[in-house]
């Protein structure tokens, strides 16, 4: 009897929450994404490790009324074994006394935002709250995805869509730390203009214009940092040729780093936000062909970027010349070991980078699908001649005469369509290193080490399912 009548509202249960996630007209999604690694670094005084990811996400979408949406997304992320706040809690056993112990308590929204469409009737959506934001392909602003805890932001997004244009505004609280004892609130705040049109030379042509207002690292004691970024991106497909082209200007103050990274800049005032000002750019270009009336129906891609470094002349200009790629996906772009991800430019000691990549792809059978591709890094600024003699000087990390060249990268990735739900991916990257790369990677004076010179392997297998 009493198990009839647990039975029986459990089934009332199910039914009322039925009805009422279709009165409300609720939806569910999610995705759970294992993944084990193998990480053998550059250092030759290191051993490789080993470990187990795993990324858990449940989704529920709300279409309250005709114009208003919401979408909150949880996501529990964290390493098997470990109970770190960084990892999540994965442990199984270790509680007082050695009894087994549940701690898991790392489960919080990644994305929770509101969405009021043609807001105030004038044509422009309305998306509020925590939000992954992302713009013309993750270059500037991305969710860096691969990632298990990806990338969100608390922002407000208005964006008006018609016709073959689009128009967007985007602001991002990036630090908030007000306080009515200080005078000089240190918040960092995102302000980015977007504009694209389609149907220009076989694709869509793009104008982005970025403020960036940062007192974050002031403590109310140093002046307010503001910069700025502008650029422009054409995509398209023209004679049977898919390309991309961009170019981004960066100018204002350079902020508490041009004071703190050691480049020798004249004039830099240590702890002052715009004793320096920012001038740098950044230029990408890429081409590429896909064969689709040949067997595997084979792509091949010609890549290139360029993201300008600290010099001499910067340094004598009293200017700080490295470009910050803000809120970028840089997994996506300069190799999956990740050695480049520093949007400041601290993984190449503000020399900046080059990119030149070839990359390859192939079709070997349905549900298959196979990459190779191969960088060639070098820093933008040349460490080897008296072009960077002022910044050496000051910075003590590299030494002259090692070159530009900080390695090789080969990525090779297989990709198996498992069903409608699951991708299985396996991977294996090497990098092959150069006295640079170890010196920029391995601190300064006697902590220099041909250690960090040695080459790199790593390795992941994951399986992806969404549902």
């Amino acid at each position: 009897m009493k198990r009839n009548l647990i039975l029986a509202i459990a089934v009332a249960v199910v039914m009322v929450a039925t009805t009422v996630a279709q009165a409300a007209d609720v939806t569910f999604s999610g995705q759970v994404r294992p993944r084990f690694t193998i990480d053998e670094d550059h250092d030759g005084s290191t051993s490789s490790s080993e470990s187990f990811n795993t990324r858990i996400r449940l989704n529920a979408k709300a279409n309250v009324n005709p114009n208003t949406e919401v979408f909150l997304q949880f996501q529990s992320q964290g390493t098997w074994g470990s109970n770190t706040d960084a990892d999540g809690t994965r442990v199984s056993v270790g509680g007082g006394g050695d009894e087994a112990n549940d701690v898991l308590n790392d489960v919080g929204f990644h994305q929770a935002h509101l969405t009021l469409k043609n807001f105030a009737g004038t044509g422009f959506d309305a998306k509020i709250g925590r939000q992954e934001v992302v713009v013309d392909g993750h270059r500037l602003f991305g969710h860096t995805g691969w990632t298990h805890g990806a990338q969100s932001s608390d922002a407000i997004r208005l964006t008006h869509a018609a016709g073959n244009h689009t128009l967007n505004y985007t602001y991002i609280m990036g630090s908030e730390s007000d306080s009515v004892t200080n005078s000089n609130n240190a918040d960092a705040t995102a302000h980015a203009f977007y504009a694209q049109a389609q149907g220009v030379m076989g694709g869509a042509l793009s104008g982005i214009f970025v403020i960036m207002n940062d007192s974050s690292d002031n403590n109310g004691s140093a002046d307010h940092e503001n910069w700025y970024t502008i650029g422009a991106r054409q995509k398209g497909k023209l004679a049977g040729l898919d390309y991309r082209v961009e170019f981004y200007h960066q100018f204002g103050d350079a902020g508490i780093i041009g004071g703190t990274c050691a480049c020798g800049i004249t004039g830099a005032v240590s702890g002052t936000a715009d004793s320096v000002d920012r001038d740098a750019q950044m230029f990408g270009v890429r081409v590429g062909k896909t064969f689709k009336n040949v067997a595997m129906k084979p792509s091949i891609t010609l890549w290139f970027d360029q993201l300008s470094g600290q010099d001499d002349d910067d340094a004598a200009n009293g200017e700080f010349g490295q470009f910050n790629t803000l809120y970028d996906t840089g997994h996506k772009f300069y190799g999956f070991q990740d050695f480049y991800l520093s949007n400041s430019g601290a993984g190449t000691g503000f020399y900046g980078l080059r990119d030149a990549a070839i990359k390859l792809k192939a079709t070997p059978r349905a549900g298959w699908t196979a990459k190779a591709d191969i960088h060639f890094f070098s820093t933008q600024s040349d460490t080897n001649d008296g072009d960077t003699d002022t910044v050496r000087a000051a910075d003590a990390t590299v030494n002259g005469g090692t070159g530009q060249d900080l390695g090789q990268e080969l990525d090779l990735t297989l990709v198996h369509k498992y069903d409608a739900n699951t991708k299985i991916a396996v991977g294996y990257s090497h990098y092959w290193t150069t006295q640079t790369f170890g010196e920029l990677n391995s601190g300064s004076g006697a902590a220099r080490s041909v250690d960090n010179a040695d080459g790199s392997d790593w390795f992941y297998i994951q399986a992806d399912t969404k549902f």
